[in-house]
């Protein structure tokens, strides 16, 4: 089968692996399309490190070609989208309900081979069955979708709050609409890209920002009085945007890192300012316990993941796919094996 991997060097490399063998309580699925996210693009193209020889993807779906002898819950040609975060359920974290946290975690496509690949075998109870009233291909988006729901959780925005996503990506047009549905106040998003504000914007946000050419901390004092947003979800990943999120809050407010940040990245921050003003700094990581409620949504068709695909691709095409990927006219490529 053609597969996606890094070599010992560290490259992104096209090969043709084995078809994998399915053990007694796994399943064997055909890959039907796999979102490339910038995690992969920093792996691939040597900001973070990756294992070699791991087929890399995450977020994928596919259908069901043959189920280990213990697999009863599942059956031949069912579509299945994947949760690729795998614990131990024996340290501690797990112990207490924090899988995601679990010291021992390993991941589909980051420790074990994923989804840009035409075939995956995985543990049966990685697999979410997707309704059938719902396109397959949607289903490469419910991961990213419940990593989003454990972020709305984890800052408790409650009806009414104001609230500024910074920035307009699949996960933040995802959360724009989380956000919107959940019944906030203003809904402020902050985007360079006319393209994602126009979405955001029909995703009900109350005002778009363009902040190459707008002043983003000023546009949200003005339009909250002076105080700032209730609630800000940093869902960029750089230093820049991170200590805008702080300045934007209001006094008691709660800012969510969401966006992923490189390990090296390092913000000034004043401790007695957060201390002051009693400010509230959350991180949001993966997805515990929310692949079913991600299913439910998707099912329930509440919200609209259709215009977050900006690009399609062939698996033989996947460098080309990294280069769209990387760039900030793309929303979410898909690699189609």
């Amino acid at each position: 089968m053609l597969s996606a991997y890094l070599d010992e060097n560290g490259k992104l490399t096209l090969g043709d692996k084995e078809i994998p063998k399915v053990k007694a309580d796994e399943i064997l699925i055909k890959v039907i399309a796999c979102g490339i996210c910038g995690t992969d693009v920093h792996v691939f193209k040597g900001i973070n490190k990756g294992k070699p020889n791991i087929i890399r993807g995450h977020e994928f779906v596919g259908e069901i070609v043959e189920v280990g002898s213990n697999v009863k819950d599942l059956r031949v040609k069912d579509i299945v989208i994947v949760d690729p975060n795998i614990p131990c359920m024996n340290c501690y974290q797990c112990r207490n309900g924090r899988i995601h946290l679990c010291k021992n975690l390993i991941a589909i496509g980051v420790d074990l081979d994923g989804g840009f690949a035409e075939y995956c075998v995985l543990p049966s109870k990685q697999a979410y069955k997707l309704p059938g009233n719902i396109e397959p291909i949607i289903g490469a988006l419910a991961e990213p979708l419940a990593c989003a729901l454990h972020g709305i959780d984890r800052v408790d925005i409650k009806e009414g709050e104001n609230v500024l996503i910074i920035g307009g990506g699949a996960l933040g047009l995802i959360l724009t609409q989380l956000v919107v549905n959940g019944g906030a106040g203003k809904v402020f998003v902050s985007e360079p890209y006319k393209e994602k504000r126009d979405l955001a914007f029909g995703f009900g946000a109350s005002r778009v920002i363009d902040p190459t050419n707008e002043d983003l901390l000023d546009i949200v004092k003005k339009e909250t009085s002076g105080k700032g947003v209730d609630v800000v979800i940093e869902a960029v990943g750089s230093g820049k945007t991170i200590l805008q999120a702080i300045n934007a809050v209001s006094d008691g407010g709660r800012v969510l890192f969401f966006g992923v940040a490189p390990e090296d990245v390092r913000i000034d921050i004043s401790p007695f300012d957060v201390y002051r003003r009693e400010l509230t700094l959350l991180g949001s990581f993966v997805n515990p316990f929310t692949m079913e409620r991600a299913v439910s949504l998707i099912s329930s068709r509440r919200i609209n993941l259709y215009p977050l695909i900006s690009d399609i691709i062939p698996l033989q095409d996947i460098k080309s796919g990294v280069e769209v990927a990387s760039t900030g006219r793309a929303i979410r490529v898909l690699v189609k094996p």
